[in-house]
């Protein structure tokens, strides 16, 4: 009989364990900001004419860690930077000649906020169609 109510104390205890891990809190996400700025870091994007790259221009505080992400819509990672603390502007450019066409995401971030940018890549690729008309009577 002890065994007995050491085994169903011990499986009730477990079952405690496991239904307290599933109703914990979920992580606190970062916040997104808005119009390209944050209350430690702003942020400017531009296409260059022509071309299938863009310029990330950003100002932050001296002393705030900022990662730059890019990543497809599978939510794979492409790219990953981190900015160096004691910068306080920094510039970079993204050449996307290699990248296939389609939606791609660029997180920016620090520890408590967040700028998403999503990038949609299309190619128009022109070239000669060769057609033969043809009439009949």
């Amino acid at each position: 009989m002890k065994n007995m109510i050491k085994t169903l104390a011990a499986a009730a205890f477990g079952l405690l364990l496991l239904t307290g891990n599933t109703f914990a809190n979920p992580i606190d996400s970062k916040a997104e900001c808005k119009n390209n700025s944050c209350e430690k870091f702003k942020v400017g994007m531009y296409r260059v004419k022509n071309t299938v790259s863009m310029n990330l221009l950003m100002e932050k505080q001296k002393g705030e860690r900022v990662v730059i992400r890019l990543m497809d819509t599978k939510g794979n990672m492409l790219h990953e930077e981190y900015v160096p603390k004691y910068l306080t502007k920094y510039g970079r450019k993204l050449n996307f000649d290699e990248i296939r066409d389609g939606v791609y995401t660029l997180e920016i971030s620090n520890d408590s906020e967040k700028i998403v940018k999503s990038i949609y890549l299309a190619t128009n690729e022109v070239r000669e169609v060769e057609r033969t008309l043809v009439g009949s009577n």
